[in-house]
This record gives C-alpha cells, structure tokens and sequence, in this order.
C-alpha cells in the first residue's frame, strides 16, 4: 500500500540466472518512489530510489551447498587413501609376523633360492672389492670342506643350513694381516622376534668366525696329514654387545682380526680376538664381540680341515 501523496512506479524485471543449478526465474520487483517529503505548494521533489536486486533463492541455495560437495569430495578422498594404507600395512605385519613357509634344506625350492642368494653376494660391493685384491684375500664358502658325514651333526651345516638359516657364507682370509671378512646372509628361519635375527644365532656366528682367526694362528698343521689342523683351538671366553637389531632376511659383514690391546696375553695355546657385525652398504655395526681361544690340554679334537 502507498501513503497518501506518493507515487510508484513497479517494474517486474526478469534476472537471468548464472547459477547451472537453479531452474526458474523470478521476477525482481523493482520499485521508484517519488515521495514529497516538503509538501509545498509552488514546488515539487522528484525523489528515486532503486533497490538493488536480490539473489534468486535458486543460487542462494546453489551456493551454500558447495562447501558440502567439497567436504564431501575429500571425505571420499580421505578414505580411499586410509585404506590403501591399511591394505599396505597390513601385508606388511602379516609377512613379517607370519611369513610364507620357507623350504627345507636339500629341496629344489631351496637350491633355486640358494643360488639366487649366491648371485647377489657376488654382486655386492665388499664381494667386488675383495675379489679385486685376490692376490691378498683367500676366498672360500665356509664348512665347504667339511666331510659330508659331518655336515649334519654340526649346528652351521645343518640345522642351520639353507636359504632359511646360513643362505651365505663367504670368507675372506687375509694371511698377511691375519684376519678375515665374511659375507653372511642370515634368512628367515633364524629370526628370535618376527624379522629379527635370534641373538643365539648371532652368539654362534661370531663364535666360529672369531674362533677361526684364533685357530689359524694356533694351528700348526701335521707333517703327515695334509690339509689338516694339529691342534684346532676352542672357546674359553666370549663376550658380545648387540647395538643394534639384526634383521633377518639381509646380508651382514663380519670382520674378525686379533685383538692387539691384548697381545702381551697372547701365547703359543691361547689367542684374544675381536670381531664386529655391520650392515652391508651403511657399515653400521649390530654387535661387537671379543674372544678368548684356547688350546685344550689333555683333550684330543678332531682335527679340522680347510676350508672350515
């Protein structure tokens, strides 16, 4: 309704409307007022107001769903994501908690996986390096020598033989320097927690690689038998400190020499010797491990061979 002495004039303005979503159009009224505020008789005020139009409620509505697609688009985003993580992860844990089964030693499936373990020793840098300098470095594959009817009944060659256990060992033997790097792959069988080697198994690795510095120094060899060791050394001392986690499945470096802090000990029947265990490529050590060897008296052993 108008008041009394005012005139309008209403305009029904179609809008287009920009907004895809919005299918109708609504006319926006549009009104000019001339209003006489001063009512006066000689002279009149022409007064006009336009209102600026409106948004249609077609794109205001329109508008404030956007921000709901978006949520929505990145909640999708989200969980998509988080499940291929948990897939992810999932079939790690499982693999490292509950590995396939691993073959028995002496079945094919085994002596494929040995070869294929054989074929990346040889390309690892340490092996490249060694092979280099022949002419100083001895190589052999430890117990290679050792007779076929003893290879079971010793803990290395055979519980402990396999792709599952000792997949690689290789020795380096320095008779200059007197001292020796092994190349180890120590497999899934062997692990103490899942995907961790058993630190028992490491106990007996570092034992027989310190133990065979030590019995190469002792050892003289028999003037009858040849390729045999007179007087093989034993243990008498071993102590070991683990830095770090050795992982299962990898392969390590294990270098052993003399321990010269303790040379005025060292004598013709007993020898200290010192070792350390690192990762291959990073040369972080795991464990350190030092030795005391010793010649038994009164005690016949049987003698080792080369090769050992």
């Amino acid at each position: 309704m108008i008041p009394r002495g005012h005139s309008a004039t209403i305009h029904a303005v179609a809008r287009p409307c920009s907004n895809p979503w919005a299918s109708n159009f609504r006319p926006v009224r549009i009104a000019h007022r001339t209003s006489l505020p001063y009512r006066s008789s000689s002279t009149t005020t022409h007064r006009s107001v336009t209102t600026i139009p409106s948004a249609n409620t077609g794109d205001a509505g329109a508008i404030a769903s956007n921000p709901a697609i978006r949520r929505s688009r990145l909640s999708w985003i989200y969980a998509i994501t988080f499940l291929f993580l948990g897939l992810g992860t999932g079939q790690i844990v499982r693999f490292t908690v509950l590995p396939p089964p691993l073959p028995l030693p002496g079945t094919e499936e085994d002596t494929i996986l040995i070869n294929t373990l054989n074929a990346q020793a040889d390309a690892l840098p340490i092996v490249l390096e060694l092979r280099a300098h022949n002419a100083d470095w001895k190589e052999w594959p430890a117990y290679s020598n050792i007779r076929p009817s003893h290879r079971e009944h010793r803990l290395s060659t055979g519980p402990m033989a396999g792709a599952r256990g000792l997949g690689v060992q290789r020795v380096f033997w320095n008779e200059e320097e007197r001292r020796a790097i092994s190349v180890v792959f120590f497999g899934g069988g062997l692990s103490g927690w899942p995907g961790v080697v058993h630190g028992g198994t490491i106990a007996t690795i570092m034992d027989e690689s310190l133990g065979r510095v030590a019995i190469l120094q002792l050892a003289q060899k028999a003037a009858l038998r040849a390729n045999e060791w007179e007087r093989p050394g034993v243990t008498a001392n071993l102590e070991l400190s683990y830095r770090a986690p050795t992982l299962a499945n990898r392969f390590y470096v294990l270098r052993a020499e003399i321990d010269e802090s303790k040379t005025h000990h060292n004598t013709d029947t007993k020898r200290w010797v010192k070792g350390v265990l690192e990762e291959v490529g990073t040369e972080k050590v795991c464990v350190e491990a030092k030795g005391l060897f010793v010649v038994p008296r009164g005690i016949k052993l049987t003698p080792l061979e080369e090769g050992f």
